[in-house]
């Protein structure tokens, strides 16, 4: 018999690494997205005018990482008595 309090347990665990995970992905590419363009921006004038491009490259990237993070939990949480993942 499956204890279920157990696999609720470990499931919220697993969405807060999930959310770790995606925290950490946030911070770096927001922080490199922003270093290249504050460095950048002064000595190249053509970043001033692709600077919506970059930044709507950065949000899509974003958004597909944050895509992937919840099918990866909704995969995980419809699988997690299938597979005994916490057995």
């Amino acid at each position: 018999m499956v204890n279920k309090a157990k696999y609720h347990n470990d499931l919220r665990k697993d969405a807060g690494v999930i959310v770790l995970v995606l925290g950490l992905l946030y911070f770096s590419e927001t922080f490199i997205f922003y270093r290249i363009i504050s460095t950048t921006w002064d000595a190249i004038p053509e970043v001033r005018m692709l600077f919506p491009v970059y930044l709507v490259f950065l949000i899509m990237l974003l958004g597909i990482e944050t895509i992937g993070c919840l099918r990866v939990y909704k995969s995980i949480k419809q699988h997690m008595f299938d597979f005994n993942y916490y057995d």
